[in-house]
């Protein structure tokens, strides 16, 4: 059982290790676990961002309000609106058998 787990998994290095160390590459074992590549760091450039001037805000007219119905609502002006719009509502889709809540 113990045979056939060094062949797979993470025992697989377990068993490389063995394997270096029983040939006298013992040298050699340090650069097998070495996963950084030595490289000169070279300085990375940043992009040249130009620096462009800032729009001025847009003059705003608050005289004029465009909502002219905005003053005139009211806490019963969504259900008044429903209840005016009642009429333009189709009926909801049935199969025509009754409800077995009722």
């Amino acid at each position: 059982m113990a045979s056939s787990l060094l062949n797979i998994g993470r025992f697989s290095s377990f068993k490389k290790v063995q394997h270096v160390g029983r040939s006298g590459m013992k040298n050699s074992l340090p650069l097998m676990f070495c996963t950084k590549v030595d490289q000169p760091k070279t300085p990375t450039r940043k992009p040249k961002v130009s620096k462009v001037s800032p729009l001025p805000p847009e003059p705003v007219d608050f005289s004029t309000y465009k909502n002219l119905q905005h003053h005139h609502y009211n806490i019963y002006t969504f259900a008044d609106l429903d209840v005016e719009m009642a009429k333009y509502r189709l009926p909801q889709p049935s199969s025509g058998r009754p409800s077995p809540r009722h």
